[in-house]
């Protein structure tokens, strides 16, 4: 994507040359300052030697590849697959390895940074490997491909053929990074194809991409993930046809002769590297940008499969494009409408103003014998003018009616809207909307305007087909009725007597009707006075009824996700309930094995004694034989043989017990893990970010200080998930929960940190005992089986760390965990 051009050759030598001493003195400058305000960094070879060493990470923010939160923290698919190498590495070789990472603003500082650093530094912001840097620079193995298109404004037309874009795009302005790959494709075109081609600069990508979205006259280069990524946030983008590249692919930099390039390049190299780099890109990009990716940056020499492979890349851009620009049919369709009513005035203006020439071209002939009748002309055309300026007026109150509704997620709130607006506008008495119940077979309306009467939960069964409104909703057809009491007879047999009020003599009923033709209620407006209602009211009444029908879809919309939202909430608390209440039972019956092992070993080793001593008295019996007779000597001999059975079983016993206990600790002993208390915790808020949101709560995390713990990881991530799901679960709306992290002399301290209702002296005493359950209650409704606390103190224990509270009523609660770090 980005590459460096230090001189051109197209200058006279007297610019280029005084353009190159500025560049070295700025770059002088920006070393000097580098090196007073530069972090530490290590060589592969130093942290090998000492297990311990940091190294810095320089970025550019561009999403999807790497960027920062609001939170502190950050993410992108380079992040994670940077992040993952190095977690390997601190595992193999048993090292503390702090990653710094910096955000610089440009290309070209990104570039001098690395460039002129010696070891232990790397950049990274989606950047292309290009032959023509590896003089000054270094690159890790290629992780995905770089495919750069030009994309434009949608308001740019698509062209078809090559000389149309070539005249077009010169007319426009290009936008594009310095010294990059995007840079690089427009130089060649405007040597080759676009010679009067003219383009600014902008510092990054994420700039370039806004730049081109808001505006209609600029274009540029852009990777194809990158553009990919800002159409589904739903930026106003297009891709334009020709001129597409193919780079190396991406990766991250180094300096050149850095000590990391060869063991950091063993993970590209792993079997289980392309899965995973697979895996990850789909989480940022999907399934079907990744998969286009891999299938049109596959090698091949032959010029058919070329083409195939264009072909190929086209239809599925096509594809996807397509699939992301039909969320926006909605939006389109209420473009169409106002663009119609926009043409409705734009006739009426022309008419008028037709009407106008045709009166002035009489008006010449006329004027002697016609004052009198001129005068009512220009009456006429003026109250023409104030009707247009009312349609006028009109059209934009009607966009901003459309606004109102669409806002809407509640049908109560939409219904109140819509009334609101429509009454301001056209004047209306009587105001309803109607949904159907397929379950009663009823068309309800939840809130019926009737003067200044509100009418609440009324409905029409679907089988009274004499009903005006179950007539619209059956037939999918306008009703309009100008006087009802003489023209009902065109409509129904009889006239029924309305579920409340009176019956009205102006009546229109508009079917809403989804786009698969399926009907979902009807939208009444109704007067007392006849003729109330024209055919200019009309054409309002059906443009908002779009409106209404698209934000009662929207409204549905919400609520099934919000449903399907909270069953899975309520569905993962209760199996996190059901882990901790398992884990407690597995516990217990570990225990008790313990302890019927234990009783069983005293039982064996207390029968020991007695036993010994009885075989000795018998054996010595035994050797005085001749002062027995046979038949004491067959007792004595028996009770000897009886004896050492039961001293064999003993031993079997005691021995059985020994090796268990030898499994049982080469079992513990394998299964801690070496991993930094930061993963950990990140981890952790990552999972439960949700779940805080839907509770208007705040995670934040402070690392003061990280460092690595010798712990079993799955324990640890369970009493730090115990922790934080306690802290949110008793704390209320619009507070915050913070997690810091730091390194004591002895301990890495992680504490959670809530604004709950605290606890008091008595409960804290009972705190961490099993199946306590205590004053505070949960906000939110949660189930508590009283066991986390316990959980957590067993396991803190088992890995040799401590926990305690700190808790005040009224003040919030802190719960800190120690555990000694390598």
């Amino acid at each position: 994507m980005l590459e460096m051009n230090i001189f051109d050759t197209s200058k006279p030598f007297n610019i280029v040359f005084m353009t190159f001493l500025f560049r070295l003195f700025t770059f002088s400058i920006f070393v000097l300052l580098l090196t007073t305000n530069s972090y530490s960094q290590d060589s592969w070879d130093k942290i090998k030697k000492e297990h311990k060493g940091s190294i810095t990470v320089y970025y550019i923010q561009n999403k999807p590849f790497i960027y920062s939160l609001a939170n502190g923290s950050m993410g992108g698919i380079e992040y994670e697959m940077f992040s993952e190498m190095i977690k390997e590495k601190r595992k193999e070789l048993k090292a503390v390895i702090d990653i710094k990472w910096e955000a610089v603003d440009t290309w070209d500082q990104l570039y001098n940074t690395i460039s002129n650093e010696n070891d232990g530094v790397f950049g990274m912001s989606g950047i292309t490997l290009t032959d023509s840097r590896k003089d000054q620079i270094d690159f890790l193995p290629p992780y995905m491909p770089d495919i750069e298109i030009i994309i434009s404004s949608e308001e740019v037309n698509i062209f078809q053929k090559k000389e149309n874009f070539n005249t077009a795009m010169q007319s426009l302005q290009a936008v594009t990074i310095k010294n990059s790959t995007f840079e690089r494709n427009l130089v060649k075109l405007k040597n080759e194809k676009l010679h009067a081609l003219e383009y600014s600069y902008v510092n990054n990508v994420e700039d370039l991409i806004n730049e081109i979205a808001n505006s209609n006259e600029h274009w540029g280069y852009t990777n194809l993930s990158n553009y990919a990524y800002a159409l589904s946030k739903g930026l106003h983008l297009q891709r334009q046809l020709f001129y597409q590249t193919e780079n190396q692919g991406l990766a991250v930099i180094l300096p050149l002769k850095s000590t990391w390039k060869t063991p950091l390049s063993e993970f590209y190299n792993s079997p289980t590297f392309k899965p995973y780099i697979n895996d990850l890109i789909r989480k940022y990009l999907g399934d079907k940008i990744t998969d286009l990716i891999w299938d049109i940056s596959s090698d091949s020499n032959s010029s058919l499969i070329d083409t195939l492979r264009n072909q190929q890349r086209e239809i599925g851009l096509l594809t996807v494009e397509s699939e992301i620009r039909l969320l926006r049919l909605t939006q389109k369709e209420l473009e169409i409408s106002q663009q119609n009513t926009i043409r409705n005035i734009l006739v009426v203006s022309l008419s008028v103003t037709l009407l106008f020439l045709v009166m002035l071209f009489h008006f010449n002939n006329l004027v002697k014998r016609s004052n009198q009748k001129l005068g009512h002309q220009n009456q006429e055309i003026e109250e023409q003018a104030k009707s247009l300026k009312n349609a006028y007026k009109d059209l934009e109150t009607l966009s901003q009616i459309g606004k109102n509704l669409t806002a809407k997620l509640s049908v109560n709130d939409i219904i109140k809207i819509a009334y609101q607006e429509i009454n301001e506008l056209v004047g209306t008495p009587i105001f309803g909307i109607g949904l159907y119940d397929e379950k009663d077979n009823q068309l309800k309306f939840p809130y019926v305007f009737e003067g200044d009467e509100l009418l609440k939960n009324k409905a029409y069964d679907m089988n009274e087909k004499m009903r005006l409104a179950v007539m619209c909703f059956d037939q999918k057809k306008e009703i309009f009725i100008q006087k009802f009491s003489t023209d009902h007879r065109n409509y129904v047999k009889e006239v029924l007597k309305p579920i409340a009020g009176n019956n009205a003599e102006s009546i229109i009923y508009i079917p809403l009707i989804e786009k698969n033709k399926k009907p979902i209620g009807v939208f009444t407006i109704q007067s007392f006075e006849a003729n109330a209602f024209d055919s200019y009211k009309l054409n309002l009444v059906r443009n908002i009824a779009i409106f209404i029908r698209i934000a009662l879809q929207n409204a549905s919309t919400f609520h099934v996700k919000e449903e399907k939202q909270l069953k899975l909430m309520e569905a993962n608390i209760h199996i996190m309930e059901q882990k901790e209440l398992i884990e407690e039972k597995n516990h217990e019956l570990q225990t008790a094995n313990a302890e019927k092992n234990h009783l069983l070993g005293i039982v064996a080793h207390d029968l020991r004694n007695p036993l010994a001593s009885s075989i000795t008295l018998l054996s010595m019996l035994n050797a005085n034989e001749d002062k027995f007779d046979e038949d004491e000597k067959m007792c004595i001999e028996g009770s000897l043989k009886a004896m050492h059975r039961m001293n064999n079983m003993i031993e079997e016993i005691l021995d059985a017990r020994a090796s268990a206990n030898k499994e049982e600790q080469a079992t513990q002993q394998a299964a801690k893990d070496i991993i930094s208390a930061s993963e950990i915790v990140q981890s952790v808020i990552n999972d439960f970010e949700t779940y805080a949101e839907r509770k208007n709560i705040k995670l934040g995390l402070d690392i003061q200080s990280d460092g690595l713990v010798e712990v079993n990881e799955q324990h640890c991530l369970q009493v730090i998930e115990n922790l934080v799901s306690n802290a949110i679960k008793f704390s209320p709306k619009g507070t915050s929960v913070v997690t810091s992290i730091e390194k004591t002399p002895d301990f890495i301290q992680i504490r959670i940190i809530d604004q709950g209702p605290g606890i008091s002296d008595i409960d804290q005493k009972k705190l961490f005992k099993k199946y306590q359950k205590l004053t505070p209650k949960p906000t939110g409704g949660e189930k508590s089986t009283g066991l986390g606390l316990s959980i957590v103190k067993k396991y803190i224990e088992e890995m040799g760390g401590e926990v305690e509270c700190q808790s005040e009523v009224g003040e919030g609660s802190t719960f800190s965990v120690f555990l000694p770090y390598l």
